[in-house]
């Protein structure tokens, strides 16, 4: 018999596949951008949307809307409705999609 180096009291070794993200990719599809985004979107038991995503966008939006109206005497208020709404989308999807790559 071959001699594994394994001792008696040692466990062989588990088969060790590929990682997760390359398990999900079917291999009768073709490879995408779209397909590999999707792909490397988080799926296991984390919130698709915590309560805490939001922040940054209020943050910026509130932030610059602030500026504006110190820098050039515009409308507190109006700042915040625009430009701010696009700030605060924009960072919320941005901020989102940070949150749910799976980056390894």
């Amino acid at each position: 018999m071959k001699d594994l180096g394994l001792h008696e009291d040692e466990e062989e070794p588990e088969d060790v596949g590929p990682p997760e993200h390359v398990r999900r990719l079917d291999p009768d599809r073709s490879v995408t951008p779209t397909a590999l985004l999707k792909d490397a979107l988080v799926d296991d038991d984390d919130p698709r949307f915590p309560r805490w995503l939001p922040l940054p966008g209020v943050a910026l939006a509130l932030g610059w809307a602030g500026f504006i109206a110190a820098a050039a005497g515009a409308d507190f208020l109006e700042a915040v409705v625009w430009p701010g709404a696009g700030i605060f989308a924009l960072t919320t999807v941005a901020t989102w999609l940070g949150w749910q790559l799976e980056l390894e």
